[in-house]
């Protein structure tokens, strides 16, 4: 119950990686489908206002018909927008979604049948697989909004006039009902299909023997974990040495079991607060806050993590490259991976010494020209 719990708590923390999101759509040249998707949905949802409008269940009045035609003009800005423009930011995207939700809400209390106008509440529901990718907090919003707007549409249907909605009128059983579609349809189905991409996608991210982050799984963790915060922080490549001699004398499933037992010691030594990531083979990346720790006492530790692993017939040791930096660098792509490429020559740099030591490089300052990083002298700490 606990582990139940405290995984839905993080999926409600969850932000959903907006951003990430949309990397992920133009690395894989998926943008523009996805966008001519969407413009198309609002092209939908204008023609469905547009023909309610002419039909003989059109707007109650002249109010809801100027409304309805104000609708119309909006989902067809809504299509053009998604077909023409840029992606929009996260938040001009939420205003989006928030004025589809009035709009359709509109339309819905504009029909004069209110069973049609309930079957249009259910385009509420293309909102919210938008909003899908806004985190829980956004969707349970929208949510609220889709069971206000049903609620209200069924009590109508209940106290209509029979000449509007015939033999539905005043019929409980039926407006019950049609609130139940949309609980399936909103309260259930949204939150299932979110809560299932986020299990997907965290399972994406990680390594299947280690359980750690893979590199995908670091960048965008790294996002998330140091969004909005200020200090420093540090990244260390730990690397191990001669694996393959271990592979080799003892087989790959042996070499399995060190990579498990180098993932749990390097876990439990960078502490809590900090990002762990199998980036490779035998090559792992910590980054985590510096607090009252030095990089090189924190280097050290890592490095004497595993070579006193226990449950071993031998002794692993490791090469350990890191580097301190201010946490809001970690936010600049191009900074994040010159911060990597930096503890990972340094890294290299202990291997080419022999093994089991740990380089330290010095103070990263994202106001040194990145051309004169790699020519700052290194400091090198050595344990064996």
């Amino acid at each position: 119950m606990t582990d139940g719990r405290s995984l839905i708590r993080s999926w409600w923390r969850d932000e959903a990686g907006y951003d990430w999101l949309v990397e992920v759509l133009e690395s894989h040249a998926a943008l523009g489908w996805v966008k001519a998707m969407i413009g198309t949905g609002g092209a939908v949802m204008c023609a469905v206002t547009a023909l309610s409008l002419v039909s003989s269940i059109g707007p109650r009045n002249t109010v809801f018909a100027v409304g309805c035609w104000m609708v119309v003009g909006l989902t067809a800005v809504w299509a053009l927008r998604w077909w023409f423009l840029p992606w929009p930011s996260r938040f001009r995207a939420v205003l989006w979604c928030a004025a589809g939700d009035v709009a359709i809400t509109f339309g819905a209390l504009a029909a004069q049948h209110r069973v049609y106008g309930a079957l249009v509440t259910t385009l509420l529901t293309v909102i919210g697989m938008c909003l899908i990718f806004h985190g829980p907090p956004v969707l349970a919003l929208h949510v609220g909004w889709s069971l206000g707007s049903i609620s209200t549409l069924a009590v109508l249907l209940v106290a209509d006039d029979p000449s509007h909605s015939g033999a539905a009128a005043g019929d409980t059983r039926i407006a019950i009902a049609i609130t139940l579609i949309v609980v399936a349809l909103s309260v259930i189905g949204l939150p299932t299909v979110q809560f299932c991409h986020w299990v997907w996608r965290l399972h994406a991210l990680l390594d299947p023997l280690t359980s750690l982050l893979n590199r995908r799984g670091l960048d965008y963790q790294l996002s998330q974990t140091f969004r909005g915060r200020t200090g420093s922080a540090y990244a260390a490549t730990v690397d191990i040495d001669r694996f393959k001699v271990v592979n080799d004398t003892f087989g790959h499933q042996f070499g399995d079991e060190v990579l498990q037992l180098t993932a749990e010691c390097l876990r439990s030594a960078a502490g809590k607060d900090a990002v762990v990531a199998r980036t490779g083979g035998e090559e792992f990346v910590v980054v985590g806050w510096l607090h009252d720790e030095s990089v090189e006492a924190i280097a050290e530790r890592l490095r004497g993590a595993v070579e006193t692993m226990p449950r071993l017939p031998l002794v692993v040791t490791a090469s350990v490259g890191a580097t301190a930096f201010p946490v809001c660098n970690l936010l600049n792509p191009v900074l994040l991976r010159q911060i990597l490429r930096r503890s990972d020559t340094a890294m290299y740099e202990a291997k080419s010494a022999g093994g089991n030591i740990a380089v330290i490089e010095p103070l990263y300052d994202a106001a040194v020209c990145i051309t004169e990083i790699f020519s700052t002298p290194r400091r090198t700490t050595t344990s064996r």
